[in-house]
This record gives structure tokens, C-alpha cells and sequence, in this order.
């Protein structure tokens, strides 16, 4: 009898001890952020989660977007996004105003009529020398940041607005440069964030 109590006590040590564990190995995982973007070269809506990295200096995310058949071709991107903060300027104690955060991400468009390259029989070697599928992105986000009490599960709500282009859109530009004006090569997005 003391041998199955003892036996039962220590199970249930060890068992609350790998639930402890777990449950920090899970609450690591949580996202620190989330977002809701309209726009942007990922799709007309996208949603987010990411994490803050070298104490909020930078961020790195995952975003799933789609545009609807009537609004171009149902698609489905798939976007990991850098975001670097390089500086935040506070405004009182509950607003903060990121004005300039370079941001760069691939993106990759899932679908039958996307590839990572163009097939060969179609095509001789070269004549389309980048992907369907996949694009690198470039650009710039502004960035507010409303504060709420430090000891809430939301820490704060952003808005932002961010400008990209890709490396088939530059490379466009540098070719046509005398016919197209340079502001023609970039995407504009505009999002939402709720920071925990």
C-alpha cells in the first residue's frame, strides 16, 4: 500500500512538473503580435501573428493573405515578414509614433498557375528568368502605437501604413526608367496590430 501511494505521489509530481514545462514551452510560442492588413502585396485582406525580437528593435511574422475571385483571381499568399524599429518617438505616456521601419519579406503565391520556376518545355531556358511564385519584397512602414495599462492582456493597439515593391517591380522600373514614373513600382498597405 505505501509503495502504490508513494508511487502515486510521485507520478503526479512528475506529471504536474512536465505540464509546468509544457505550458511554459507553449506560453514561449504565443504570439507577441497579431495584425489584420488590407493590402500590401499579400493579398486585398491579410492576417498576422509575429514576434518582437532584440527588445523590440526588430519583428518577424507570418502572414496569409487572399484576394477573392471578383477582385483579380482567387489567390492565396503566403508572406514572412523582418521589420526593423530602428528608433520610437513617445508621445506622453500612451501614444508611440515609429516613423520610418524598413521592412523586407518574400512572398509566395500558392496555386496551380504559380511555380517556383517556369517549365521547360513551354519556355526555352532563360526567357523567363524569375518565379511566378515567389517575390522579395522591399519597403517601409509608419507606425502608431497606442498604449494601455501595463498590466492588461492587450499591451497596446497599432495602426500603420506600409509601402513595398518586389524584385520583378524594381527591375521593371530600372528597364523602363524614362516611361515610368518610380512611385508606380509600390504597394501600399494598411494594417492593424494588437500587441500582447
Amino acid at each position: 500500500m505505501l509503495k502504490k501511494l508513494t508511487f502515486s505521489v510521485l507520478f503526479a509530481l512528475l506529471l504536474s512538473n512536465t505540464t509546468f514545462a509544457q505550458s511554459k514551452f507553449w506560453k514561449k510560442l504565443e504570439p507577441d503580435q497579431v495584425n489584420l492588413q488590407y493590402a500590401g502585396s499579400i493579398g486585398f485582406l491579410s492576417v498576422g501573428a509575429g514576434y518582437d525580437l532584440f527588445n523590440e528593435k526588430a519583428g518577424l511574422s507570418l502572414h496569409v493573405g487572399y484576394v477573392p475571385e471578383d477582385l483579380g483571381g482567387e489567390l492565396t499568399i503566403i508572406a514572412v515578414k523582418f521589420h526593423y524599429r530602428p528608433f520610437k518617438i513617445p508621445i506622453g505616456d500612451k501614444f508611440i509614433i515609429e516613423p520610418f521601419n524598413p521592412v523586407f519579406f518574400p512572398s509566395y503565391t500558392l496555386g496551380q498557375n504559380f511555380d517556383f520556376k517556369f517549365e521547360k518545355p513551354k519556355y526555352r531556358e532563360g526567357y523567363y528568368f524569375w518565379s511566378s511564385a515567389l517575390r522579395v519584397h522591399l519597403g517601409a512602414s509608419t507606425e502608431v502605437k497606442v498604449l494601455s495599462r501595463p498590466d492588461a492582456k492587450i499591451k497596446a493597439l497599432s495602426l500603420y501604413a506600409e509601402a513595398n515593391t518586389n524584385d520583378l517591380y524594381a527591375l521593371s522600373w530600372f528597364q523602363n526608367r524614362t516611361s515610368t514614373p518610380f512611385y508606380r513600382i509600390f504597394r501600399l498597405g494598411y494594417g492593424v496590430k494588437m500587441h500582447f
